[in-house]
């Protein structure tokens, strides 16, 4: 089926095979937050723990048909071994406008956070990432078209869940977002391997004054790309130790995060 296909007259996530989300946890995630569509729910005739149950139940309080399959049928559908007998079918993901990202807060946190990911290709890294910013409270992510993986099954698995609890925009064009981040009082960062002001340095720990912050991270290969590095106020640097030249993307993001948030 090609992309842009339909279930019922509804638009699906990707094409059929790629609109299925599977395994207990993010399903249910999904399920629970009520806020990225869900088609149809696939039990296996095997499933019968109670996170199964949980989620039989949330779908029929929320309208969604159930079926039963065995686990291979499962399996077929997805094409994973590892659905742990629950599949979800998928309509498109819930992205947000970025002035939805700006109007929101964390009350816990000592700043406003924002990452904006450039050209991110693995949907592990992203997935990561959507999971760190979630854990530490940043106000959502922003990211891009060109040549950047968008919330797809395998990231909200990777995310185990998480891109339902944060809110996620994505634009064309990421140097509007970045202009639009400057307006609203954010200082931008730019995670480089060539920075020489290190991330600990750019946080006042005792600040009274809340801090805007906005974080881009690039391409795994290639890094951010200079027209946006342009764009930010400072290039900022993990300090490495090690024989190691550079940190994985979702680890670096993850690192930076804390740093901004705590």
């Amino acid at each position: 089926m090609p992309r842009g296909a339909t279930f019922r007259g509804q638009p699906l996530l990707a094409n059929h095979q790629k609109s299925w989300l599977w395994g207990t946890i993010p399903v249910w995630e999904t399920l629970h937050a009520g806020r990225w569509p869900v088609y149809e729910l696939i039990l296996s005739t095997n499933a019968n723990q109670p996170i199964h149950e949980k989620c039989r139940d949330m779908a029929k309080k929320n309208g969604i048909p159930i079926r039963e399959e065995k686990p291979a049928r499962l399996k077929q559908l997805c094409g994973a071994k590892d659905h742990q007998g629950v599949l979800a079918l998928m309509g498109p993901f819930p992205y947000v406008p970025l002035k939805e990202i700006l109007n929101s807060t964390n009350s816990g946190a000592t700043g406003d956070v924002i990452v904006v990911l450039d050209r991110l290709q693995d949907p592990f890294n992203v997935g990561a990432i959507v999971r760190s910013a979630a854990a530490l409270g940043a106000q959502g992510l922003v990211l891009g078209t060109d040549s950047q993986v968008g919330i797809t099954s395998h990231v909200a698995r990777s995310s185990v869940g998480t891109v339902n609890q944060i809110p996620i925009c994505r634009l064309k064009s990421l140097r509007s977002a970045v202009e639009e981040l400057g307006r609203s009082q954010y200082r931008i960062f730019a995670a480089t391997l060539d920075a020489t002001t290190p991330v600990a340095e750019i946080h006042p720990q005792h600040s009274a004054q809340r801090q805007r912050y906005a974080i881009v991270i690039g391409n795994e290969a290639n890094g951010i790309s200079p027209e946006l590095i342009e764009q930010c106020d400072t290039e900022i640097a993990i300090p490495m130790k090690g024989t190691a030249e550079s940190l994985n993307a979702a680890v670096a993001a993850g690192i930076i995060l804390y740093e901004l948030t705590r």
